[in-house]
């Protein structure tokens, strides 16, 4: 595994408060000897790097998660080759959108404070146990929610446990399968609830840093994919008691108050979100990506999905703009031609709309007797988008969760979770819902090309990215995933 280090100046959150402050880390393995790690503050940076880490990966977070999807279509002035191939399922390993080198370089962190931070207890009496305990929580939930990223996007990675130390030492490691990553997150996320905290002393950091909350809601999504309903049900029902988060309402008056999920940040539905601030010089690429020299529009079919019901305060002005443009994150504003200043809005993980639709995903899957409470609760979510007509949601478990689906795609639109919504669907039960997760993905990628991604989807490996050729050229022991060994 390759991870660069150079002299890096790294923006670093430190729990003291919102500051901002810089780290000069060391170089390669100078960075956990012993005379690096002797202070509570030295331990916090490496834990603070990590969540810029963070930053670096949304359009990572953004491509893996929406970019072979159906709800976004490829436009705009100069449009990246390789981002129209991804998107239209044309993938080499030597696309440079393939890496996973930004949520491993996540992981690397978590593993340093993971490994030493124990040992600064002894070093500096102001760490005390319980704050290293804490530490220690938000590593491991950094480093599952890393490989949830990795796993879902790539199946088979190289599970690394350990800090990697040094650039210039041979450090090859083989995949691990995709069961066994998926049970080391199962084990992060619930060892780091032991320690979490259920607030920070600030707002932004109660939603921008590891709670027990963001712990359970990541839970919930991962236990959806290894097909633990009911304890899918016991993280949702967690997040919903706590009192601490809630569904917003979505119009208050004439105002469109929905739109401040996305436009203002942290509000009281956010659960996690990577935090952005242009005081303080964390700006993303939201707006050059859905703007300025943009990639990303609306897709025709997400059209469609909107057009079903003209009251949805989420469609027009609100999630896109009359350009097809993606306004939630262009606008300050819904509604108006009003835009943000500037692009250091939120990127959201999780948050309690989430909740809502994986708890009702649970339920759809628990059975008949289940499908009632399933949908009052994705009917709460269309309620709450002003939407008055009822919910046609059929009667058989996939007429249910193409409803679910659905209602996922308009509330969820460009949030990084479409595909990686289709592909859960797709395989459950052995691949049960192949045909449907083929035809979805083909009604985001109309036209000629369709006869060819149709037989390329019957393969299943091809639903993962392929390991890109940089990283098999660091690692001999890595071996490509099955369908794209052949390719280069």
């Amino acid at each position: 595994m390759k991870v660069w280090y150079s002299f890096l100046m790294i923006t670093v959150l430190f729990i003291s408060g919102s500051c901002q402050k810089w780290l000069e880390l060391k170089p390669e393995n100078q960075q956990v000897t012993d005379d690096y790690w002797a202070n509570k503050e030295e331990a916090e940076a490496v834990l603070g790097a990590a969540y810029v880490g963070l930053q670096k990966a949304v359009k990572d977070m953004l491509i893996f998660g929406d970019g072979r999807g159906n709800t976004l279509s490829v436009a705009g002035l100069v449009v990246d080759m390789d981002l129209i191939r991804l998107k239209g399922l044309s993938i080499l390993p030597s696309n440079k959108l393939v890496k996973w080198s930004n949520f491993y370089q996540i992981i690397n962190y978590a593993n340093m404070v993971l490994k030493y931070a124990p040992d600064v207890v002894d070093r500096d009496p102001s760490f005390n146990q319980a704050v290293m305990q804490s530490y220690l929580s938000e590593a491991y939930f950094l480093r599952a929610l890393s490989y949830f990223y990795i796993v879902r996007t790539f199946g088979e990675a190289p599970l690394l446990l350990e800090p990697y130390m040094d650039d210039h030492a041979a450090y090859e490691v083989a995949k691990s399968s995709k069961e066994q990553i998926m049970l080391q997150i199962e084990h992060d996320l619930t060892t780091a609830l032991a320690n979490s905290k259920e607030i920070w002393p600030t707002v932004w950091e109660t939603k921008g840093r590891a709670t027990k909350w963001a712990i359970h809601a990541t839970l919930a999504d991962v236990y959806l994919w290894m097909g633990e309903y009911d304890k899918a049900i016991i993280s949702c029902n967690a997040v919903m008691e706590s009192g601490r988060v809630g569904l917003i309402q979505g119009r208050v008056n004439t105002t469109n108050n929905w739109f401040t999920i996305f436009s203002e940040g942290n509000t009281n539905e956010g659960i996690f979100e990577i935090q952005f601030d242009n005081a303080k010089a964390q700006n993303n690429d939201l707006m050059n990506m859905f703007g300025a020299s943009y990639n990303w529009i609306i897709s025709n079919y997400a059209l469609s999905l909107y057009a079903e019901d003209t009251e949805d305060i989420r469609a027009l002005g609100a999630s896109y703009a009359t350009d097809l443009k993606i306004w939630k994150y262009l606008g300050a504003e819904a509604g108006t031609g009003i835009p943000r200043s500037f692009s250091d809005q939120n990127w959201i993980v999780y948050r309690m709309a989430d909740i809502y639709l994986m708890k009702a995903e649970a339920l759809i899957m628990k059975g008949e007797s289940s499908y009632q409470a399933a949908i009052e609760l994705i009917t709460a979510v269309r309620a709450r988008a002003a939407i008055s007509r009822p919910l046609d949601a059929g009667t058989t478990e996939l007429q249910l969760l193409d409803a679910l689906l659905k209602e996922r795609a308009k509330e969820f639109l460009a949030e990084g979770k479409r595909w990686f919504d289709l592909l859960r669907i797709a395989q459950r039960d052995n691949y049960k819902y192949k045909e449907y997760f083929i035809e979805q993905v083909l009604a985001g990628n109309p036209g000629a090309s369709t006869p060819v991604i149709r037989a390329q989807l019957m393969n299943e490996n091809a639903h993962y990215l392929p390991i890109h050729i940089d990283e098999l050229r660091f690692n001999r022991l890595l071996v490509q995933n099955p369908y794209y060994e052949h390719l280069n």
